[in-house]
């Protein structure tokens, strides 16, 4: 017989599980795939055969295919959908759930493990970003479940080996997720030095592990010469990008978006109180969300490309951190801490800007550029698969718009704006491209300008061919908003012109 203690805690887990898993895969096809979920899906169909797609979509790209990998097996049992697609990642997010609790449960207690995993079951800002086919998904997960794996070998007497072994695997399998999983490996090699025990022996069975596990990049980069040149390009592109945002930006969309300012409060106390308290640094345990935490917050901040889904790698450990400042020694002394623990929780759940936005103020929320999925770019793909010829080509202002449209229309679509992406072509000249009906449309997405100031300069050039070209305009997609009188509306998003 399972004792009622472990009974209970089964039962809260699976419900978790399974809340989590319903919120994450509700609604998933009534979205159109992002430009980063085009790409990835994209390589998945061309891995699962999709033909179709090998012609607009490099299957060797910006990073590892392990996400894309996962994807093409789903796509391959599923048949090719945006829910099919989607699975894998809703799953995985699903996971991270689970894992949450497990490492809240194994450093903390039970109550800082529910509510923290039940936090992050409902947390906007983790339910957008699960349910996209990204690459961040699967690194967050396999980053999650090393983190897991370190606290069972630091508290665990028996099994070190094994657990070695597999600290090492999931090292890996972050790295072939996204390159940056060999922070993760460095992270778990100086958390395991920190242990003081068998040094050279431990740290080489995790590094061996983790070399057989990523091989398969290493081969690929030896022996395959177009990975090679890709991953040679990519690296030399990512290098050399600019910054996209303020150095603040991190912090802003911390405090406001994703996990908004009373849990943001906790955090800073949760740290307050660990450099303050040394009875805490006796359980190298407790150091792990300490560690881990700056390392990658670091990192994201010292790079010079931000990007909203970045932090969704170590938002479950900031969840953690912060309700664990709830039941510290000093929050314990507190008269009725226990009716300050009731009203806190919501109001942790609802202070960030999606829920303040759609639910309180009734304003449509608007993500992040990039983050976002929209369905007028997936409407006006469609058009065009259906209402051009197949040797049409379109011409953009931006990247984004291009790649959804070779997604959905399998149609060739280039963009005024390229960003130096060794995957796009560069236009050096559009006027003679045009003139010689090498490209047959203009698709003008005037919603980006909203967003995106960047591309000021490519919608002046847009303007400019529909004026000298005499483009006509065949199509438009519109956007419904609301606006402050609580009238709906529909703007122009997206407006396709043909050239004569």
């Amino acid at each position: 017989m399972v004792p009622a203690f472990y009974r209970n805690e089964i039962f809260i887990v699976i419900m978790l599980v399974v809340v989590s898993f319903a919120l994450r895969l509700y609604g998933t096809d009534d979205l159109g795939f992002n430009n980063d979920e085009s790409i990835y899906v994209a390589q998945g169909a061309s891995l699962a055969n999709f033909e179709e797609f090998r012609e607009h979509f490099s299957i060797f790209r910006a990073h590892p295919l392990l996400m894309q990998f996962f994807v093409s097996l789903s796509l391959s049992l599923l048949g090719l959908s945006e829910i099919s697609a989607r699975l894998v990642p809703v799953l995985m997010g699903t996971g991270i759930v689970f894992l949450t609790y497990f490492i809240a449960r194994n450093i903390y207690s039970k109550p800082v493990a529910i509510i923290s995993s039940t936090i992050l079951t409902f947390l906007p800002y983790h339910i957008i970003i699960s349910r996209q086919v990204i690459v961040d998904v699967s690194f967050s997960f396999f980053l999650l479940l090393n983190i897991l794996l370190l606290v069972i070998y630091i508290k665990s007497n028996s099994n070190k080996k094994l657990l070695l072994f597999l600290i090492g695997s999931c090292s890996g399998l972050s790295f072939l997720s996204k390159e940056i999983g060999i922070v993760v490996l460095i992270t778990s090699l100086i958390t395991i030095a920190l242990t003081k025990k068998h040094l050279t022996k431990n740290i080489t069975l995790v590094l061996t592990t983790f070399l057989a596990v990523t091989s398969p990049y290493w081969i690929s980069f030896l022996f395959l010469e177009n990975a090679q040149q890709s991953i040679i390009e990519y690296f030399n592109w990512q290098s050399s990008r600019p910054a996209n945002h303020e150095n603040l930006y991190y912090f802003e969309v911390m405090s406001k978006e994703i996990l908004g300012y009373p849990l943001c409060i906790l955090i800073i106390i949760f740290y307050i109180q660990f450099i303050l308290q040394r009875k805490l640094w006796n359980s190298l345990t407790t150091f792990i969300p300490f560690i881990w935490i700056p390392v990658f917050f670091i990192f994201y901040q010292v790079i010079p490309l931000k990007n909203f889904t970045f932090l969704y790698s170590i938002v479950p450990l900031f969840v953690i951190i912060g309700i664990s400042a709830l039941f510290s020694s000093p929050m314990n002394k507190i008269r009725f801490n226990r009716i300050l623990l009731l009203i806190l929780i919501p109001v942790i759940l609802i202070s960030n800007s999606f829920f303040l936005n759609n639910f309180v103020f009734s304003i449509p929320y608007h993500p992040t550029l990039g983050s976002e999925s929209v369905n007028y770019m997936k409407d006006a793909s469609l058009w065009i698969e259906e209402n051009t010829p197949t040797n049409s080509t379109s011409l953009t202002l931006y990247t984004h718009m291009s790649n959804i449209i070779k997604f959905y229309s399998h149609r060739d679509s280039i963009s005024l704006q390229s960003n130096n992406n060794p995957s796009y072509d560069k236009i050096a000249d559009a006027d003679f491209l045009i003139a010689s009906k090498k490209i047959n449309y203009l698709v003008y997405e005037k919603v980006q300008l909203d967003n995106a100031n960047f591309l000021k300069n490519e919608a002046t050039k847009m303007e400019e061919y529909i004026q000298k070209f005499d483009a006509i305009p065949i199509h438009t997609t519109y956007s419904n908003y609301t606006n402050s009188d609580g009238k709906s509306l529909a703007t122009a998003a997206i407006i396709i012109y043909k050239i004569n």
